[in-house]
């Protein structure tokens, strides 16, 4: 039995629908906008012969398909990725986001960071992460597990 998909969150609804300019730049932006949000990155063989379009965006590869994720802190001297920016410097999230990706609409980026805050599990399991990380005198060694039910 498949279980049914949940309903497109609001904010997402009008930019993959919607005729004005932003949300076009939007939908030629997308996998930009993902990976930016994205908790892990991809790792793959990608075949590149056929990624040269620019719509629909799509690829194949060879192998093994499997998402990394790095320690939940960064490295010294090193900026954020990844699901390191929802925990580190909370206050400064959009700005560190917006160093990675640049061409963003801020607007845009600020609703559909506001829908990951509202509806996604996991940014809620990272701000825990972040939060008890910060709390004065506790372990810096900490593991975050998801497990499928």
């Amino acid at each position: 039995m498949l279980l049914s998909l949940l309903a497109t969150p609001q904010e997402l609804e009008v930019l993959l629908t919607n005729k004005e300019k932003s949300a076009v730049k939007f939908s030629d932006q997308i996998h930009m906008y993902n990976s930016v949000l994205a908790f892990t990155s991809l790792g793959a063989k990608v075949d590149e012969s056929i990624t040269r379009g620019t719509r629909p965006y799509s690829f194949r590869i060879q192998g093994e398909l499997y998402h990394k994720i790095r320690s939940l802190c960064h490295a010294k001297g090193q900026r954020p990725q990844f699901a390191q920016l929802y925990i580190h410097d909370i206050e400064s999230e959009h700005q560190n986001r917006h160093v990675v990706m640049p061409l963003f609409d801020p607007t845009t980026f600020d609703q559909l960071l506001n829908m990951m805050y509202n509806i996604n599990p996991y940014v809620k399991m990272f701000k825990m992460a972040r939060d008890m990380m910060a709390t004065k005198g506790a372990s810096t060694d900490l593991k975050l597990g998801l497990i499928a039910s």
